[in-house]
């Protein structure tokens, strides 16, 4: 059996005015047009090997950003290879030429994707555009008064408004990329959510990050790692703890703070990190 090889890389991504550009390197030993990688040190973390190559390759220092698409393939002796990508940001350094690299090109997307040698690379570029597409925080429509429910709380159902109201999230959305429906394992939360993912013919994935009582940490994992122009449906106390917690840690808050039954956030992203969090009203019943 051959040893696997485990490397690690970045898509590096910065913007321009208004253009989104990436980091191409040359290798002359190639003679392609790839993103910077390399192999994994004995004992090094994947992350580290990621920023260290990046840094090698290109003389760039780094913030790590969100984790990409994974790439396996067999290298040019049969050894099957795993190559791991994270998004990155740029925060300092300059290039210059190396052994491994002897020029680098910042490109827009649409350039790089036609620059790159390699499919599986024009794959890894299309998974780190996605996270500059928004999350959807939809809290969940109306539902049975809890008190009124003798049943497992888990399973209550929407009232006949909250139906409604489901109902109009189809017209909310009707002028709105969706690329993933999520949503915690609450009837009432899969119910908000699925004539939204029924109109666009999408799979609900539920997903405990979401459920009511989910810790902060996990319901951020979940929004920070989701690529696409993801809706995800949760509670009254997980979204305002999202929201609130972002906006103390910098990101704008355009509109007031509102938490209302069928209402939805809309955190903006660019490159992985959030940069406005705007209010969307219930839809009308």
């Amino acid at each position: 059996m051959k040893l696997r090889i485990r490397a690690a890389g970045g898509v590096v991504r910065r913007q321009r005015a208004g253009t989104i550009e990436v980091a191409l390197v040359h290798r002359p030993r190639y003679d392609d047009w790839t993103f910077p990688k390399g192999k994994a040190l004995d004992g090094e973390a994947d992350e580290q090997t990621a920023e260290r190559e990046v840094r090698e390759e290109t003389g760039l220092r780094c913030d790590l950003g969100p984790e990409l698409e994974t790439i396996r393939y067999r290298d040019r002796f049969g050894r099957p290879k795993v190559v791991r990508y994270w998004l990155m940001a740029p925060t300092g350094g300059s290039f210059r030429p190396n052994r491994e690299v002897d020029d680098l090109r910042w490109v827009d997307a649409s350039a790089a994707r036609s620059m790159l040698t390699y499919e599986h690379d024009r794959r890894v570029l299309a998974d780190a555009l996605r996270f500059d597409r928004p999350v959807y925080l939809v809290r969940h429509a109306k539902a049975g008064n809890r008190a009124a429910w003798s049943g497992d709380d888990l399973r209550r159902p929407l009232s006949r408004r909250g139906h409604a109201q489901a109902e109009g999230l189809v017209s909310l959305f009707r002028d709105l990329a969706v690329d993933r429906v999520v949503s915690s394992p609450a009837t009432r939360c899969l119910q908000t959510v699925r004539p939204l993912a029924a109109q666009r013919s999408m799979r609900i994935v539920a997903h405990d990050g979401l459920i009511e009582g989910a810790s902060l940490g996990a319901t951020l994992e979940l929004v920070r790692a989701s690529s696409g122009a993801v809706v995800a449906c949760s509670h009254g106390d997980v979204i305002p703890s999202v929201v609130t917690h972002l906006a103390d840690h910098g990101v704008p808050m355009v509109d007031p703070p509102a938490w209302k039954k069928g209402s939805t956030w809309i955190l903006e992203r660019d490159g992985g990190r959030f940069t406005a969090l705007r209010y969307l009203a219930p839809p009308p019943t």
